[in-house]
């Protein structure tokens, strides 16, 4: 047996219409079978801990697992915890034994002197790798979050790719002010990516909504965001600092500003503005450290019809966007046009023909899919279109509205938001489990979420 260790690193602007004509439905299959993975019990030995801390901390690295996308948690059931006993130690493991069980993976982790040490066993292999020494501190908030790294370090060990527990999202909560008051207000709020560790960035008393990170030059955590804000009166969009909450105005155009999408390379932001007197889709030069680069310039107009909710193709290039231009709101995707180009000649192309009411599209980061809301039968699902197959697939399910996907960075999962008369609540769900797992808790509607690339 071989031994490895390693070292552990809107609110829609566009009017939508309800059509009488029933919609094609194709669901949307999972991708891959995910591997059965069985998660010991965290080992105490003079931890430092009570057992029923390091029970908190186990149930978080089960969920990482569980809703990663690639693996499956075993139930701890009397076989698998009968075959756990016979073996000696954290570093123990018997191939026959875990091959009859079918279990692909094993994870073993012990507690010892506030130092938290895990096995990972590939049983077809027969081959563990061994992380070791993360220093717990004995703080759910501070531990929480040195366990996603732990479930990342896992995944990287697994399947050589990022994972996504260590990640974080930004989103809104719209609560009204006062017990009998008619007034509401919408604030940003940021979570770990299960909706843990959340709390309040901007405290503005307006609304504020659509958030979106603005990436690091060099990668790592986000510092800053941008947002809109109904502040003074109209909607205008603001980049935002994370640690301090400070903001300033991106354009100083005149009228609304809304659904700001940054570029991949960090050098656009896309906008929707009417100041031309209808909703149209401008581009705002933008550099991280800068911030705007000369004026903004529009690159497409469709007078019969308002544009919305940009996004950009991940190198760049393209751009989708909603425009009910034809009618209808749909989908359309058009190669960017240089600063100065005439946008009359601009003719985009249609992704969208399913259905008959397309929303808020988010394309992926390996540039391969779009997921988007259309109605079906009635209600707000969420759609991939696939852009191999030039296919749309349903990916959710149910009676409630699900509204303004966003991706992972890993391409697989996703997050978004459900919708009902007097409630709205995030949801995380992957191409590979049709399962949807509810994030969100406590007081408020939360809506418009956003994940940290």
């Amino acid at each position: 047996m071989k031994i490895i260790n390693l070292s552990v690193f809107l609110l829609l602007a566009v009017a939508t219409s309800l059509f009488g004509e029933e919609e094609i439905v194709v669901p949307l299959s999972a991708q891959s079978e995910l591997s059965p993975l069985y998660l010991d019990t965290f080992a105490n030995n003079s931890a430092g801990f009570d057992k029923s801390y390091l029970a908190q901390l186990e149930k978080v690295l089960s969920f990482d697992l569980n809703y990663n996308g690639r693996t499956t948690v075993i139930a701890k059931t009397k076989p698998y915890l009968t075959h756990v006993a016979r073996e000696k130690g954290w570093k123990s493991f018997d191939q026959n034994g875990w091959k009859n069980l079918h279990a692909t993976y094993v994870v073993k982790a012990m507690v010892a002197d506030h130092k938290l040490s895990a096995s990972i066993y590939l049983v077809r292999d027969n081959l563990i790798k061994t992380i070791e020494g993360m220093t717990l501190s004995g703080s759910l908030s501070e531990d929480r979050r040195k366990i996603h790294h732990l479930a990342d370090a896992i995944h990287e060990a697994l399947f050589k790719t990022r994972g996504i527990a260590s990640t974080h999202m930004l989103y809104t909560v719209r609560k009204k002010v006062g017990e009998s008051s008619a007034t509401w207000q919408t604030e940003v709020w940021e979570a770990d990516y299960d909706g843990n560790n959340k709390r309040q960035i901007t405290r503005e008393g307006h609304l504020c909504i659509t958030p979106a990170y603005l990436p690091t030059k060099l990668g790592g955590r986000c510092n800053h965001f941008l947002y809109v804000s109904y502040r003074i009166g109209q909607p205008k969009i603001y980049v935002a600092s994370l640690r301090e909450g400070s903001s300033k105005r991106l354009t100083y155009l005149r009228g609304n500003q809304l659904m700001p999408s940054i570029s991949p390379q960090k050098d656009m932001v896309a906008f929707i503005s009417d100041i031309t007197g209808n909703p149209e889709l401008f581009i705002q030069p933008f550099d991280l450290e800068q911030g705007t680069v000369g004026k903004p310039f529009q690159i497409f107009s469709a007078p019969s019809g308002a544009q919305g909710s940009p996004t950009f193709c991940p190198d760049g290039k393209e751009i989708a966007f909603v425009s009910n231009k034809d009618g209808s709101p749909r989908i359309y995707i058009m190669p960017i046009p240089a600063f100065g180009s005439s946008v009359k000649d601009l003719k985009p192309r249609l992704i969208t023909k399913q259905n008959r009411d397309n929303t808020s599209p988010a394309w992926s980061p390996d540039g391969h899919k779009i997921a988007y809301c259309a109605l079906t039968k009635g209600v707000r699902q969420i759609w991939i279109y696939d852009f191999d197959t030039s296919k749309e697939s349903q990916l959710t399910e149910g009676l409630e509205h699900k509204e303004n996907p966003t991706w992972g960075p890993d391409g697989i999962h996703l997050l978004y938001n459900s919708s009902t008369k007097n409630s709205a609540e995030l949801y995380l769900i992957n191409l590979n489990q049709k399962e949807t797992v509810r994030i969100s808790s406590g007081p408020g509607e939360k809506r418009f979420p956003s994940w940290e690339a």
